[in-house]
């Protein structure tokens, strides 16, 4: 059974909790900046963002003013080049809709004794049956 829904920081967006850099809360708005590098690629609902300061411009923008999370599941891989492939599975609500399921993967490299996301893809668990 998931844990129950953490409240978040405005601006803030779901992610593993176990990342050391965010010790199981999340950042919000600019602060995002340290997560990411010039190299980072974001995949948000298909849309696609490169670069620092593009990921930042989108994660900021988000329609929410508030955000709660709970992480169903999570798998991490080491890989062969020192970082770290993380899979995470969950469920979200954002104001006053309705909770949703989301997954997330990204992979996380140490520069310079910090971590930041390299690789990052989101989507909304929705399905359209119709």
């Amino acid at each position: 059974m998931p844990r129950a829904l953490t409240p978040a920081r405005p601006g803030s967006r779901p992610i593993c909790s176990r990342w050391p850099r965010r010790s199981g809360a999340c950042v919000a708005g600019t602060q995002l900046g340290c997560l990411y590098i010039d190299a980072s690629c974001l995949t948000w609902e298909g849309q696609q963002f490169q670069g620092k300061r593009a990921i930042v411009e989108k994660l900021s923008s988000l329609p929410f003013t508030k955000i709660a999370h709970s992480i169903t599941a999570q798998d991490h891989q080491p890989t062969p080049d020192c970082c770290i492939l993380s899979m995470v599975v969950g469920q979200l609500k954002a104001d006053e809709d309705p909770i949703m399921g989301f997954h997330q993967s990204f992979i996380l490299k140490n520069i310079n004794d910090a971590w930041v996301c390299t690789n990052d893809m989101f989507r909304l668990a929705i399905h359209n049956f119709g």
